[in-house]
């Protein structure tokens, strides 16, 4: 039987949560589902747990270490059915997920992207915060990730695979590696497509330590993406509005990343960056006088 939805799942070295994570999807009952699992050159080989599991609707697909949007792209080619979503290897989908959101395809024919609610959680399951969004344009999709916290995420999406083609997939640029999501949502809103919110928590992202969004790695990434938006903003009206705020949004996290992490320098640096694009936000003075005293103790801590 052909599948109703495809979750493709991007696997690069988290052997710790895959099978939690396939699991997961295991338990979903109501909805027809493969689950194509793309291998992105890992050491940590995951085919003996895979196969572990003894379920045909598992596929495992293998290849050259290639950045985590090109294994996205490989899964979607390899999928059968004509929606898909998507299932990091450390997160954790809830119950009832597959056919929450494949219903409302069947109510409104017309959409192409379902997004709903998600939850930030522990690794031992304690919960973090709840994140609950609404039904809104694209041009506000695109404003909300400018600006603030954005409206549609990983965790919660499903997508008709022809939208999916009609915008190119996902970056292939290994460097993007993190953000590859972000700049697809970029693309997305910027094309038009019909976006439907349907309520309640369908995933659960997990906080463990190791995410790859709390590296020093991942700021350097902010910047691959950056470049990226304004490549796009360049045939994008709306997009060349709300560059200003992702720029300003780039260099304010990458301040406070480096402030949290005791790179005082380097926050001092990125915050006065910030402070050139918007001389009138408060929060920006706040964090380089910070990284300022901080900076003086240092100096002074060795004359004591």
């Amino acid at each position: 039987m052909k599948p109703q939805v495809s979750i493709i799942l991007p696997y690069f070295e988290g052997l710790a949560w895959l099978p939690r994570s396939i699991r997961s999807v295991q338990e979903e009952q109501g909805v027809c589902w493969e689950l194509i699992i793309v291998d992105d050159g890992s050491r940590q080989d995951p085919t003996a747990i895979v196969k572990s599991m003894q379920d045909d609707r598992l596929r495992l697909m293998r290849i050259e270490h290639s950045g985590k949007g090109a294994a996205l792209n490989i899964g979607v080619a390899n999928s059968k059915a004509d929606i898909v979503c998507f299932l990091d290897q450390d997160d954790i989908m809830n119950p009832g997920r597959l056919t929450l959101q494949h219903e409302a395809f069947s109510r409104t024919p017309d959409v192409d992207v379902i997004y709903s609610d998600y939850e930030r959680v522990h690794n031992d399951g304690r919960l973090i915060d709840r994140f609950i969004s609404r039904q809104a344009s694209n041009t506000e999709c695109l404003h909300r990730m400018a600006t603030s916290v954005g409206l549609v995420s990983m965790q919660t999406i499903m997508m008709k695979k022809s939208i999916f083609h009609e915008i190119g997939g996902f970056s292939n640029d290994i460097q993007l590696t993190g953000l590859d999501d972000a700049e697809f949502f970029v693309r997305l809103f910027a094309f038009g497509a019909v976006l439907k919110y349907v309520p309640g928590f369908v995933q659960k992202w997990v906080l463990h330590g190791q995410n790859y969004s709390q590296s020093a790695a991942f700021q350097e990434t902010r910047l691959i993406y950056l470049r990226h938006l304004s490549d796009l903003a360049r045939n994008n009206p709306v997009l060349q509005r709300e560059l200003p705020h992702f720029r300003y949004h780039t260099f304010y996290m990458r301040g406070l990343f480096y402030l949290e992490n005791g790179m005082i320098d380097e926050a001092i640096s990125e915050l006065t960056k910030v402070i050139r694009m918007h001389p009138f936000k408060l929060n920006s003075y706040y964090l380089i006088l910070k990284s300022l005293i901080i900076k003086l103790v240092r100096r002074i801590q060795p004359m004591i």
